[in-house]
C-alpha cells in the first residue's frame, strides 16, 4: 500500500496537479475576454472590440503558471465560442457543447503558452514577450485550421471584414496575419497597462499604424477587365429540395431567375449549392433549358453529381458542360452519403477561369488560393445556409467570402440558397447584397483577372513560418524540461515509438483496423504497455473509470446521431450482418490494448515530464495519428474521446477501465465509414 501511494504521489506534477483558475480577479479577466470575443463576431458584430478583446486575459496570465493560464484560457473560450457557435444548437445541444469545449481548449493552449514564455522573456525586459504573443496566436490558429479536423471558424482576422483599412493587409498576410496583428496590438496595450515605462509597446503600436497606413500602397493593382455577373438566390426551404414533387417547380424558378439575370446583362450566372434538382443535373434536356434561359451566359450551377458528389456543373451554350467540380472539404457529421471530390483546378470558360468553392470550403483559404495562382480570374462561392435559419451562422459564414476576395485580389460572387448572396470586389468591398430569407437576383459588374497578390504566391509559407518561429522561441524551455527529467524523456520516447511501430506494421500489412491481424498486434501492444508501466489499473476506481468513459461515449454518440439526423441520416448502432460477438470482439480487444498504451504506458512518463497537460496531449495526439487518413468523423471521435479519456484517467488513475468504452464506441463509429 505504501508503494502504491508513493507511485500515485509521483504522478502529481510539480505545479500541484490540475491548477485552479486562480483568484477571483483572474476569473473576471478571463470572462471579460470571453465576452469581448463573443461580441466581435455576428450576431453582435462589434469588430472594433477585437483590438482590446485579449487584453484582460493577457493581463491575468502574465504572472500565472501554465496550468492556471490554461484553465483561464479555457474559461474565456467557453464564453467566447459558446456565444459564437450558439447556432450549432440547431444540430443538438451535445454537438454545440462538444464543439465549444474543443475550441476553448485552443484558447487555453494559447494562454498556457503565453504564460510559459512570459517567465522567460519578461525577465529580460527587452519587449521580446510582446512579439511572442502574436506568434503564439498565429501558431494556435494555424493548428486549429489545419488538417482533417481543421475548423477555421471564429478566426480573429475575420472580425475585420467590414474594415477597408485593415483589409488592405489581407493581400500581404492573409486572414491569419491580420489576426496576428490584432494579437500584437492587444499585447502592446496589456504591456502599456502593466509596464508603462517600457518603450517596446508604444513602438509596436506605432509600427502597426504605419503598416496599416502603407499597406494600400502595396496592394494588388486594379484589374484591367470586368465581367457582369449574377447571383441567384431562390430561397427554397432545404427540407423540400430533395422531394421529387418539388423538382419541376424548383427548376422553373431557377430558369425564371436566370432569364432575369441575363436580361440585366449578366455574362456569368451563379446558382447556389445543390440548386439543380438531382434528376435535372444528369438530364441533357434540363441543361439545355438552363443554357437557353441564360442566353449565351456561362452558368455555374450547384448540383448533386454521380458518385455521389456535392458538385458544380459549369454550363455553356447549347447545354454543353464546360467543366465540373466536386466539393473536397465535406462538413463533418453533415454530409453522409457523399464522397469528397479530388479535382482542385479552376474551370476554364469563355468568360475566363473561375475558382470554385462550395459552402464550408469558403472558410479554407488553402482551397481557393491555389486556384487563383493557377489563373482563376473570378471566385464563385455556392452555398446553402438554409439549415441555419435566421441564426448568426449565415452572417458568420458570409464574412469568409469577404476575406477570400481581399486575400486573393479577386472578385467573389456568392450565391446562397436562402441568403446572404453577395457581389464582392477584389478589395473586399461588398457592392450588392440579397438579404437573408428572401428570393432575388443580384447583377453587377465586377473586376476580373489582373496580377495576383503576394499572399496568393507566398501565403502558404506564412502560417508554418509563424509556427516554426514559435517553436524556436519555445525550444529553450523545452530543452530545460528534458534536461531536468532526462530519464522520463527517454522512457516516454520508448513507450511512444515501440508500440507505434507495431501498430504501423499492422496497418501496412492488414490494411484495416478490425482485421485478423489486430489480435497479434494488440497482444504485442498490451505487452509493451505492461512492460513500460505496470500500474495500469486501480481496482478501487475502475468502476468510476468505466462509468465515466461509458457515459462520455454515450453522450458523444448521441451528438453524432443527432447531427446526422438533422440531415436525414441514421448512424448504425450494430453490425449490418452477422452476429454481435464477431463484430464486437476485435474492437474490444483493441480497445483494452490501445488504452493500456495511450493512457498507461505513455501517460505516466508524460505526466512526470510535463504534468497533466503533456500527458493528455501526447495520449490524445497519438490516438488521432492511429486513425490518420480515415474520415473526418472518425478522426474527430478519437480527438474528443482521447481528451475526455485522458481527463478520466487523470482523476481515477485507472487506464484499463477505459477499455470497454473505447472498444464499443470505436465499433459504432466505424459504421460511419459506410456513410461516406
Amino acid at each position: 500500500m505504501l508503494v502504491r501511494e508513493r507511485q500515485e504521489v509521483q504522478e502529481v506534477p510539480r505545479s500541484g496537479g490540475i491548477a485552479s483558475p486562480g483568484r477571483p480577479w483572474s476569473v473576471v479577466g478571463a470572462l471579460t475576454t470571453g465576452a469581448l470575443l463573443a461580441a466581435v463576431f455576428p450576431r453582435w458584430d462589434q469588430g472594433w472590440l477585437a483590438w482590446v478583446s485579449l487584453v484582460p486575459l493577457l493581463l491575468v496570465v502574465r504572472h500565472a503558471g501554465p496550468g492556471t493560464a490554461f484553465w483561464l484560457g479555457c474559461l474565456s473560450g467557453l464564453v467566447a465560442y459558446g456565444g459564437l457557435m450558439e447556432w450549432i444548437r440547431l444540430f443538438g445541444t451535445p454537438a454545440w457543447l462538444a464543439l465549444t469545449v474543443i475550441m476553448s481548449m485552443f484558447l487555453g493552449m494559447f494562454a498556457a503558452a503565453a504564460a510559459a514564455l512570459a517567465a522567460r522573456y519578461q525577465a529580460r525586459r527587452s519587449g521580446a514577450w510582446l512579439w511572442v504573443i502574436p506568434l503564439t496566436w498565429a501558431a494556435v490558429e494555424y493548428a486549429r485550421s489545419t488538417g482533417p479536423l481543421g475548423f477555421p471558424w471564429g478566426l480573429l482576422g475575420l472580425t475585420q471584414y467590414r474594415s477597408p483599412v485593415v483589409l488592405s493587409l489581407a493581400p500581404l498576410v492573409g486572414t491569419g496575419g491580420i489576426g496576428a496583428v490584432i494579437a500584437l496590438v492587444n499585447a502592446a496595450i496589456a504591456e502599456v497597462i502593466a509596464s508603462p515605462r517600457r518603450r517596446a509597446a508604444p513602438v509596436a503600436l506605432l509600427g502597426v499604424l504605419a503598416a496599416l497606413a502603407g499597406a494600400h500602397r502595396l496592394a494588388v493593382p486594379p484589374a484591367s477587365s470586368s465581367r457582369v455577373v449574377g447571383a441567384i438566390q431562390p430561397n427554397v426551404p432545404p427540407e423540400t429540395k430533395g422531394m421529387p414533387e418539388t423538382s419541376a417547380a424548383i427548376l422553373e424558378g431557377l430558369l425564371r431567375q436566370t432569364r432575369e439575370a441575363r436580361r440585366a446583362g449578366a455574362q456569368i450566372i451563379v446558382f447556389p449549392e445543390t440548386a439543380l434538382p438531382a434528376d435535372a443535373a444528369t438530364s441533357p434536356a434540363a441543361r439545355l433549358a438552363v443554357a437557353r434561359a441564360a442566353g449565351g451566359a456561362v452558368v455555374v450551377a450547384g448540383a448533386f453529381l454521380p458518385g455521389p458528389l456535392n458538385g458544380v456543373l459549369v454550363i455553356g451554350q447549347d447545354g454543353a458542360t464546360l467543366g465540373r467540380y466536386a466539393k473536397r472539404r465535406l462538413v463533418p457529421f453533415g454530409e453522409a452519403g457523399v464522397r469528397p471530390g479530388r479535382d482542385a483546378g479552376p474551370v476554364q470558360t469563355p468568360e475566363g477561369a473561375i475558382a470554385l468553392a462550395i459552402c464550408y470550403e469558403s472558410a479554407f483559404s488553402p482551397l481557393i488560393r491555389p486556384q487563383v495562382a493557377d489563373g482563376a480570374a473570378l471566385i464563385a462561392v455556392l452555398t446553402n445556409d438554409g439549415w441555419f435559419g435566421t441564426s448568426a451562422g449565415p452572417a458568420q459564414h458570409a464574412a469568409h467570402a469577404v476575406l477570400r476576395a481581399a486575400e486573393t485580389g479577386r472578385s467573389v460572387v456568392r450565391a446562397a440558397n436562402t441568403g446572404t448572396s453577395m457581389l464582392i470586389r477584389p478589395d473586399g468591398g461588398v457592392t450588392a447584397v440579397q438579404p437573408l430569407g428572401t428570393a432575388g437576383v443580384l447583377v453587377g459588374a465586377l473586376p476580373t483577372g489582373g496580377p495576383v497578390s503576394f499572399y496568393v504566391r507566398w501565403g502558404w509559407m506564412l502560417p508554418p513560418l509563424a509556427a516554426a518561429a514559435w517553436l524556436i522561441a519555445s525550444l529553450p524551455l523545452a530543452w530545460q524540461a528534458v534536461r531536468r527529467r532526462l530519464a522520463d524523456s527517454v522512457r516516454l520516447l520508448i513507450s511512444v515509438l515501440a508500440p507505434a511501430a507495431v501498430l504501423a506494421a499492422d496497418r501496412l500489412l492488414a490494411g484495416r483496423d478490425d482485421g485478423p491481424g489486430v489480435v497479434a498486434s494488440c497482444a504485442v501492444l498490451a505487452l509493451c504497455a505492461a512492460l513500460a508501466r505496470r500500474d495500469l489499473l486501480d481496482w478501487r476506481r475502475m468502476g468510476a473509470s468505466v462509468m465515466l468513459s461509458v457515459g462520455l461515449t454515450v453522450v458523444l454518440l448521441a451528438a453524432m446521431r443527432g447531427a446526422y439526423a438533422r440531415y436525414g441520416f441514421v448512424v448504425p448502432l450494430g453490425p449490418s450482418g452477422g452476429g454481435w460477438l464477431p463484430w464486437l470482439a476485435p474492437h474490444l480487444l483493441k480497445g483494452f490494448a490501445v488504452e493500456a498504451w495511450l493512457r498507461g504506458a505513455t501517460f505516466s512518463p508524460a505526466m512526470r515530464l510535463g504534468g497533466w497537460p503533456l500527458a493528455i496531449a501526447v495520449s490524445t495526439v497519438l490516438g488521432v495519428f492511429l486513425h490518420a487518413g480515415q474520415s473526418q468523423e472518425i478522426v474527430f471521435w478519437h480527438l474528443v474521446t482521447g481528451a475526455g479519456f485522458g481527463a478520466i484517467r487523470l482523476w481515477t488513475r485507472d487506464a484499463m477501465g477505459l477499455g470497454p468504452a473505447r472498444g464499443v464506441g470505436d465499433a459504432v463509429v466505424m459504421g460511419l465509414a459506410g456513410l461516406r
